[in-house]
């Protein structure tokens, strides 16, 4: 709301004024040619909660890559204030996403590595894109009638709905969401095997007994992890999860690992598959390309995606 006050303009009149607008009580300093920036701001996320989305995700994702942000970095790449900032980051810990720290935040249950065991739907809001597009490149690999491994990570899960435009499928898997995905196909087009064991809770999985997984030999295989370095190679943070993922690997003619851009240079606890193991990764756009090279002078197929 704008109010109205009127000066006299010398040499006009007695009677003629002209008509300020001025700012409505309790707001000082306003400018009434420049809307402020908190102000401008303000109206943006009430207007566009798309925005406010994109925004928490990119947080998210700053976090997946670096382990550990500071509000006025963020402040300064997303181009709003620090308050508004505090404000997103207290939002996602709320959630679980995150834990705050001084001056900024890191991954919830962590100290700034990036690789805190973190839940399956905390996993699954991050690094959405990258995971999408290294998704849909790993699906291109598949045929009719293929019979495939599917772990339990998040990356695999986005892969899943990939896979229903193919026909007499058989999957064997360990994820419980995972194998949640083809409750919509129908058993001529789709077999879905699981694993069967202990129900391991922040991935939705299915562990500990890797030796119950059916007998069947597998065409190819989709892998994700927690961390690939050349040091050590493919890592991942809880055992019984490399247990099960070794044990589908070796039942895999062509087993592949998706990797998002965050995971490189990481270190996991426990190695999956040792570097000079290590046959095909699919990974984003965002992976580092000095890595990524590195790996290819070893004679490891790198799919940039």
């Amino acid at each position: 709301m704008l109010f109205h006050a009127k000066q006299h303009i010398p040499g006009a009149g007695e009677n003629q004024y002209a008509r300020l607008q001025l700012p409505p009580p309790g707001i000082i300093g306003y400018n009434a040619d420049r809307k402020s920036s908190a102000l401008t701001e303000r109206r943006r996320n009430v207007a566009d909660p798309l925005f406010l989305e994109e925004r928490r995700r990119t947080i998210l994702d700053q976090i997946e890559h670096k382990g550990r942000v500071t509000v006025k970095e963020l402040s300064d790449a997303l181009q709003v204030s620090e308050v508004t900032i505090r404000q997103d980051l207290r939002a996602l810990q709320d959630q679980g996403l995150l834990e705050r720290t001084y001056g900024g935040a890191v991954a919830r249950g962590g100290t700034g590595s990036g690789l805190a065991e973190l839940s399956f739907n905390v996993r699954q809001l991050r690094m959405r894109k990258q995971k999408a597009s290294v998704a849909a490149a790993a699906a291109a690999l598949v045929r009719d009638g293929y019979s495939i491994a599917l772990d339990s990570s998040t990356t695999v899960y986005t892969l899943a709905p990939y896979l229903k435009k193919y026909e007499k499928l058989t999957i064997v898997t360990n994820g419980l969401m995972t194998a949640q995905s083809f409750l919509d196909t129908d058993d001529s087009s789709f077999r879905v095997l699981i694993a069967g064991g202990r129900l391991r809770r922040d991935s939705i999985s299915v562990v500990g007994m890797p030796e119950s997984l059916p007998n069947v030999n597998l065409n190819i295989g989709f892998f994700g992890a927690r961390g690939i370095a050349e040091s050590v190679g493919i890592s991942e943070i809880d055992p019984d999860e490399v247990a099960v993922k070794q044990a589908l690997m070796a039942r895999c003619v062509q087993p592949i690992f998706l990797i998002d851009g965050g995971k490189w240079g990481q270190i996991a606890p426990y190695t999956i598959l040792p570097t000079s193991e290590i046959r095909h990764v699919i990974t984003s756009d965002d992976a580092p390309a000095d890595q990524v090279r590195r790996f290819r002078q070893m004679g490891i197929r790198v799919d940039v995606v």
